[in-house]
């Protein structure tokens, strides 16, 4: 029983362990919520699909992501700004859904491995298979940026 216990012991320690996120230095822990407060916009204008709107909101976002200027976090966001500057109104809203699926792997994984504080958690479409930030102290339900026709299809999966 006692080789049980310890056992989970350990097994919750290690877990817990592998969920700590990177402390940052202040300025670039600013820079980063910066670019997720614009990625915000951008996802309202995803949800309710208005293209225009969405390649404004993609400039706004690569601006944001100019002003990063701690270089292992400029290096992980290098692709995916590469992917937002390619969303256009000309292009199919779901061209723009693979695009915008790019730069929110990127945001996720910044998510994941950085302490951003609470404000911003990931979350994932089963359906669609596709997973996106959200500002989940002002949205509680799921905003499905990817599927028009399930708009609150979704589920939370970290709890920051």
């Amino acid at each position: 029983m006692f080789k049980i216990i310890l056992g989970l012991l350990l097994i919750s320690n290690f877990t817990f362990a592998a969920t700590e996120r990177v402390k940052l230095p202040e300025q670039t822990k600013m820079e980063i919520i910066n670019v997720l407060k614009v990625n915000e916009n951008l996802h309202a204008s995803f949800f309710k699909y208005d293209a225009g709107k969405v390649e404004k909101n993609a400039k706004d976002l690569v601006q944001a992501m100019d002003k990063i200027n701690d270089p292992q976090v400029k290096k992980l966001l290098n692709y995916s700004k590469s992917q937002i500057t390619q969303i256009n109104p000309t292009q199919t809203r779901e061209k723009n859904n693979q695009l915008y699926n790019m730069v929110s792997m990127a945001l996720t994984h910044l998510i994941n491995k950085y302490d951003l504080g609470n404000e911003y958690n990931i979350y994932y479409c089963p359906m669609e298979k596709k997973k996106w930030v959200q500002n989940s102290l002002k949205m509680k339900k799921s905003n499905n940026p990817y599927m028009p026709s399930m708009p609150h299809c979704g589920e939370r999966l970290t709890d920051y």
